[in-house]
């Protein structure tokens, strides 16, 4: 009995430590190279870390489902997981092998106060990856002194001022220090700790604030034959390498770091490790691309930067010839930038050993290209390159734009596409002026803060009309000084990533029609959470769904998006044309979602320049009996491929009759590029208008007339009150004296 008591006490007091608080979320911190030492509970080839850390969060075995006590679990980079009640020192009492193996992985739960399961990216396998005593120095954003590690990773987590990637934490002063940077974008200031520190990557980090506040641009390298070898995480079959790398900026469960395609087999592999942390375990394989995303400081000049990789890299060899631009100290994403702001740059050596960046105007077709293992040669893709300036004038802000290849698009100033654009064709200088506001509001310029600013965009999508405002379109910030003399001086020009998702909190979408009786049209999030608004290239999920119809039963003829409300020409976009999407890289093919009953298709946030709202019409077909709707057969323009599509082309009212009937669906989104919620506040804070949501707009007629009634009671008050006061002295006159 006195052993039973033992035994039940030591269990308890193993499910106190590991198991979460109601404040507190549980997550994993992940330790690379390195394996908790004892005897695991249970051994499982769940498939990988995600599906391994859902077992050990839910503290559930794997093999029977039964309830088990789960405080960590090693990985050893395939699909073995090896899982334990206890953790290592000081969460546990067992220790971490010395110098494991490359291909094991240390899993430990830890429970991070103050955040949402969300805020600690619980669909991912770790939250934090831990290097062990060390620290990075030089880039420390904010100082505060916490009670514990897990404190301090909370921290990092909730920081709204900043992007926090990386924090060390001191485990003897308590001290934690949050960055704006991490071991990848600063390696030369990662050093081993002198106290009892240790050093976190930040793994909750999203698409749209990976590289910073800012947003930044993310392009991919590409190297033929090479893998990162022993250790595998998403996978899944992909048509063609457009696709895979896609996969890799969508995805939600992996913090995507490489992407492997193999074009023979179609195989594609996204994974959360790259050639910095698997430097030993990388080297050369027939058949398979390895690609890295890079998070470039400027602008991607080319419309083609967005469908294939931007640079091909040869590891070990370096072009010859003269040198256009170099640069010391530099990381490859910082050499990579600096290319893409010399529009002399064709080329690229790196110097892995020096950190140092050399700019060619020459190719591997135009120079000669030797080994040299210090260095990699990047040759650089893109097809066109835009280079923009301001120049200040009495006249306002004059922008042009420079490119090396002839342009076909146009130039626009953002929500003023009807009253100021240029549409241009083989052009390889263009020109427009945005005049101050107070001679014309025709372009929207703003004065603020002792500058004229305006907001520029560059239809690079192909995407017709024009004034349909994609994430593939380029965004330049151009801004001059107010105090401007008669001389023509340069002003300066901010290429922006504002096409990049905010973090925008949803609610539930206000259906702009009563919804049909049999089915209704929906916009949802990645999380499938209704919403009203997203930013600009969010991806979204179109969804129809229906009480009386199952998926088979439903078929969708077209989807046209206008716009709601604003100034100007409206130009009706279509999006689904006879069953098959227009465009598919905005709207993806209709698929059948049996699992929840309804119609789906992948769509990314656009807007029709003019206004934030934009209104989706869908046509609806309903199939009667068993076998339903039939598929549609689309043809994809950009690839030749035929796919299928759960649309159809519209047939006569004859042919439908008996066997279908169709429905109107209708659904409202607004969309915000970066920083425009914000900034529409604060203009209405700035013009003294109160931001008060229940204002009523009103007509002019209304208006006026309303004023002209108001001033004719008046008038009569105002007699009236005159009659009164003369009544009332001829009153005290005749009173008796």
């Amino acid at each position: 009995m006195r052993l039973l008591v033992i035994l039940s006490f030591c269990v308890s007091s193993s499910l106190a430590v590991f198991e979460c608080g109601s404040h507190e979320t549980t997550a994993f911190v992940m330790i690379a190279r390195a394996r908790l030492d004892g005897t695991p509970v249970v051994v499982s080839t769940a498939g990988h870390d995600l599906t391994c850390a859902q077992y050990c969060r839910n503290n559930i075995e794997p093999t029977t489902g039964a309830q088990r006590v789960c405080a960590s679990f090693n990985f050893d980079g395939r699909e073995t997981c090896y899982f334990f009640d206890d953790a290592a020192a000081p969460a546990g009492t067992s220790q971490l092998t010395a110098n494991p193996s490359a291909n094991n992985f240390y899993y430990e739960k830890t429970c991070i106060p103050g955040v949402t399961a969300h805020e600690a990216c619980t669909y991912r396998s770790f939250s934090f990856e831990r290097t062990r005593g060390t620290i990075l120095e030089g880039y420390i954003r904010k100082t505060i002194k916490v009670a514990a590690k897990e404190q301090c990773l909370s921290s990092c987590l909730k920081e709204k001022e900043f992007v926090c990637r990386s924090v060390n934490y001191n485990y003897d002063t308590q001290a934690c220090d949050l960055s704006t940077e991490d071991r990848r974008s600063k390696p030369t200031h990662l050093r081993m700790a002198d106290g009892n520190i240790d050093y976190f990557d930040n793994n909750c980090l999203t698409r749209q604030n990976r590289c910073g506040s800012s947003g930044g641009n993310l392009v991919f390298v590409k190297t033929t034959n090479f893998e990162i070898r022993f250790y595998d995480h998403t996978q899944s079959v992909e048509a063609q390498e457009s696709y895979c790398l896609q996969k890799c900026l969508d995805s939600l469960n992996t913090f995507c770091r490489s992407v492997e395609f193999n074009p023979k087999e179609k195989n594609c592999i996204v994974s959360d490790e790259d050639t910095f942390s698997r430097a030993d375990q990388q080297g050369q394989i027939a058949g398979k691309d390895y690609y890295e995303p890079i998070c470039v400081a400027a602008d991607l000049s080319s419309s083609t930067c967005r469908q294939q990789s931007a640079f091909e890299r040869f590891i070990g060899s370096s072009i010859e010839g003269e040198v256009v631009a170099s640069a010391q100290g530099v990381t490859i994403a910082d050499c990579i930038s600096l290319c893409f702001q010399n529009l002399n740059c064709k080329s690229i050596n790196y110097d892995r050993t020096a950190s140092t960046c050399f700019i060619y105007a020459v190719g591997r077709a135009d120079a000669n290209i030797k080994a040299n293992p210090a260095v990699d040669y990047y040759e650089f893709n893109c097809e066109s390159q835009f280079g923009g300036m301001a120049l200040c004038t009495n006249e306002g802000i004059r922008f042009i734009v420079n490119t090396k290849e002839p342009y076909t698009g146009a130039i626009y100033a953002a929500e003023r596409f009807s009253t100021c654009s240029q549409v241009v064709e083989n052009a390889k200088q263009i020109s427009i002026t945005f005049p101050p506001p107070t001679v014309s509001g025709d372009c929207g310029t703003v004065i603020r803060d002792g500058k004229m600013e305006a907001l520029v965009v560059v239809s690079l999508d192909g995407v017709l009309p024009h004034q349909v405002t994609t994430e593939w379109d380029r965004f330049y910030r151009v801004s001059c000084d107010v105090s401007m003399d008669k001389m023509v001086k340069e002003g300066s020009v901010i290429v922006t990533t504002i096409y990049e998702a905010s973090s925008q909190n949803t609610t539930v979408l206000e259906v702009a029609t009563p919804p049909p009786v049999t089915a209704e049209l929906s916009i949802l999030n990645q999380l499938e959470e209704p919403l009203h608004k997203a930013s600009i290239g969010d991806p979204l999920l179109l969804v129809i769904t229906s009480e009386q119809a199952g998926p088979h039963n439903m078929m969708i003829t077209e989807c046209t998006a206008t716009r709601v409300g604003g100034f100007g020409d409206t130009v009706p976009f279509t999006l689904i044309e006879n069953g098959c999407p227009r465009y598919p890289a905005l709207v993806g093919p209709v698929e059948q979602d049996f699992e929840k009953n309804r119609l789906k298709s992948d769509l990314r946030a656009f807007r029709l320049d003019g206004s934030y709202d934009v209104q989706i019409i869908c046509s609806v077909m309903f199939c009667a009996g068993p076998n339903g709707c039939p598929v549609s057969n689309c043809l994809d323009s950009g690839t030749n491929e035929l796919f299928m599509s759960h649309g159809r082309k519209k047939r006569s009212t004859d042919e439908l009759e008996g066997e279908s009937k169709e429905e109107t669906l209708s659904a409202i989104i607004r969309v915000y590029a970066k920083g425009e919620e914000n900034a529409e506040a604060q203009n209405a804070t700035a013009n003294g208008i109160p931001l008060d949501h229940s204002l009523v707009c009103v007509s002019e007629a209304w208006f006026v007339s309303s004023i002209v009634s108001l001033s004719v009671i008046c008038l009569l008050l105002s007699a009236l009150i005159v009659i009164w006061g003369c009544h009332n002295i001829h009153t005290i006159k005749d009173l008796p004296k």
